[in-house]
């Protein structure tokens, strides 16, 4: 419970970040943003140090903590390696509009990897309260890219409404995973 109102708050938090670089207070966004994804952290830590265990046998943790460590690296390369870090999360001007490799695939790459992170690492450690603040987390995020898509988005990045038509949300379709293979080659 406690977890879920840290993990709501954390993106009440992200959510203002982008509600203040929209209103030009960028310095303020990126601290909300800074502020809302340690609360995000501290809240997925919390809800695995207060919930339930259950066993896993030892190939399978292997293969799940595997799987994780895919996931997290599919995230890490969506959020600050195909992205401009600097830019886009301590940056003062205006965010580049990123549409090759993971941003061909989809519009909201990271919303694809966290969810799986946070699956396979809960089924790893065989940790029931991670799955559970790890679902909740999920849910919000999407939410939350859902909100940057249609609001925050469109305002802040320079040609968004263009990439909206041309790139799918969420889910990708075989289109833009040829495309993101392309881009990624090309690189």
């Amino acid at each position: 419970m406690k977890a879920g109102v840290g993990l709501v708050a954390a993106f009440l938090l992200m959510l203002l970040s982008d509600y203040l670089k929209v209103a030009e207070q960028r310095r303020w966004g990126n601290a909300c943003f800074l502020l809302g994804l340690m609360l995000f952290t501290a809240s997925l830590a919390w809800g695995m140090a207060l919930g339930s265990w259950f066993s896993v046998a030892l190939p399978l943790r292997v293969l799940f903590f595997l799987l994780a460590a895919l996931a997290a690296l599919l995230e890490a390369v969506s959020l600050f390696g195909a992205l401009p870090a600097r830019e886009t999360y301590l940056g003062q001007g205006e965010t580049p509009l990123v549409d090759r490799g993971m941003y061909a695939l989809c519009r909201h790459p990271g919303a694809l990897w966290l969810p799986a992170l946070l699956l396979f690492l809960s089924l790893g450690l065989g940790s029931l309260g991670l799955l559970l603040s790890g679902a909740l987390a999920a849910g919000l995020n999407v939410f939350y890219v859902w909100v940057q898509d249609r609001w925050v988005f469109p305002q802040t990045i320079p040609g968004y409404q263009n990439y909206r038509k041309h790139t799918p949300f969420l889910i990708p379709t075989r289109a833009s995973v040829k495309k993101a293979l392309a881009t990624f080659r090309q690189d």
